[in-house]
């Protein structure tokens, strides 16, 4: 992206998404990815526009799980819409100020 080059490489840090509840501000559906000493290199380097190789979770939610449920209050697809949060913890060994305001 435009600021990509302001960011550190390789990207060591979190990246949480969630589907969110609609029903109610509770019980979102979250899945989190974990970017560390761990993790290929291949995943956490700045991406070229050509690359279309993904990493991630094949399978976030079974379609089956979107609508209403009762028991436990949860609505994740209501009026055709899907409403997702994504928040990025940064771990920077060399530019602290990143750290959390992603």
């Amino acid at each position: 992206g435009e600021y990509d080059d302001v960011l550190e490489w390789p990207f060591q840090g979190e990246v949480t998404v969630k589907l969110l509840n609609q029903l109610e501000d509770k019980n979102h559906y979250k899945k989190a990815i974990c970017f560390n000493h761990e993790t290929s290199d291949e995943y956490k380097c700045k991406k070229k526009k050509e690359d279309t190789n993904g990493w991630g979770h094949s399978l976030f939610i079974p379609h089956t799980n979107l609508g209403l449920n009762v028991s436990t209050n949860t609505q994740y697809l209501m009026n055709d819409s899907l409403y997702f949060r994504v928040s990025v913890n940064v771990h920077s060994k060399t530019k602290p100020w990143l750290a959390g305001i992603i």
